[in-house]
């Protein structure tokens, strides 16, 4: 009986397991596109829809874990456990890095798939061994435990980078007593989608976070984006979109500049300024629309050091 050369064996098993990553990521990207798209998802009411997508992204792994154990399992790629695990754990966070660093200017979405599916490859490559399991699954254990540390401060340190390589104008406001900026980062970057900048503006009784639908409630949300052609109000007033065509509703002048839209408690104020417009997002109650009308009145033009001190 002839023995298979391990080289031999790590490419057929890389090779599987790249296909397997490939699958997984196709598989859940499309998951996500249609649980996301679906109508109840998009008429939800107040925050229903970004509730549910913070709960699925932070689901997604470890389905795409479980997937991938048993798919490794299937075309026998062995040890199946621990090949997913690393391949799983650092591939999101490697596709993650790539996004919030820049490493790239266009394109990204293409190369976090060649990246994941890379690492699927990488992973099973390094998993055969005649060597004991136990060390190896030490390593991309504690690999894999790293990663949140890691995210965090390579959040921190990028922050202020990725803001100042943002494509669209840092629109911030005089910052309302009581409230300090939260979760500013941009979006964008995939082809074929317009740059946005986000970020909230959170009460300082929150220090730690909203954690309930009340709390959310309390939170103030900003989005900037370039000037759209069918922005034109008091007649159209719907100002920073996704890809998917919306109703263009009226709203009002609230200020020189500034106008207001409402439907029930939810509040849109509508600022532009030069080729940017800010939404400026929120429940009243709890926000007070002066409050909101304010924020809107004060946007300018804003360095990245603004929002990454506070």
């Amino acid at each position: 009986m002839l023995v298979e050369p391990v080289a031999a064996r790590r490419l057929r098993y890389a090779a599987r397991a790249a296909g397997v990553g490939l699958v997984s990521v196709a598989l859940f990207a499309l998951a996500t596109w249609l649980l996301l798209d679906s109508s109840a998802c998009r008429s939800a009411q107040d925050y229903g829809c970004l509730g549910f997508a913070v709960l699925w992204a932070y689901t997604v792994p470890f389905l795409d874990f479980f997937f991938s154990w048993t798919a490794l399992r299937i075309v026998k790629v062995r040890p199946a456990w621990l090949t997913a695990l690393l391949g799983v754990g650092t591939g999101w966070y490697v596709a993650w890095s790539t996004r919030m660093t820049g490493w790239v200017s266009g394109g990204t979405l293409y190369v976090q798939l060649a990246v994941y599916v890379a690492v699927f490859a990488l992973a099973a490559w390094f998993t055969q061994s005649t060597r004991p399991l136990w060390p190896r699954a030490v390593v991309a254990l504690a690999l894999v435990l790293l990663m949140p540390l890691g995210s965090v401060a390579a959040a921190r340190s990028s922050q202020e980078d990725e803001l100042a390589a943002a494509r669209v104008a840092l629109l911030g406001p005089n910052l309302p007593a009581g409230y300090h900026l939260n979760g500013v980062g941009t979006t964008g970057s995939a082809v074929g989608s317009d740059p946005t900048f986000y970020y909230r503006l959170t009460p300082d009784s929150l220090r730690n976070g909203a954690n309930t639908m009340d709390e959310l409630h309390q939170e103030i949300h900003v989005i900037v984006g370039p000037l759209q052609p069918g922005f034109a109000p008091p007649a159209h007033c719907v100002a920073v979109t996704n890809v998917y065509p919306v109703p263009s509703h009226p709203c009002s002048e609230a200020a020189p500049g500034v106008w207001r839209w409402s439907n029930y408690q939810y509040v849109e104020y509508f600022t532009r300024v030069g080729s940017t417009v800010a939404v400026v997002q929120a429940d009243t109650p709890p926000v007070n629309d002066a409050v909101l009308r304010e924020i809107a009145a004060t946007m300018r033009v804003r360095t990245p050091s603004y929002f990454s001190r506070r």
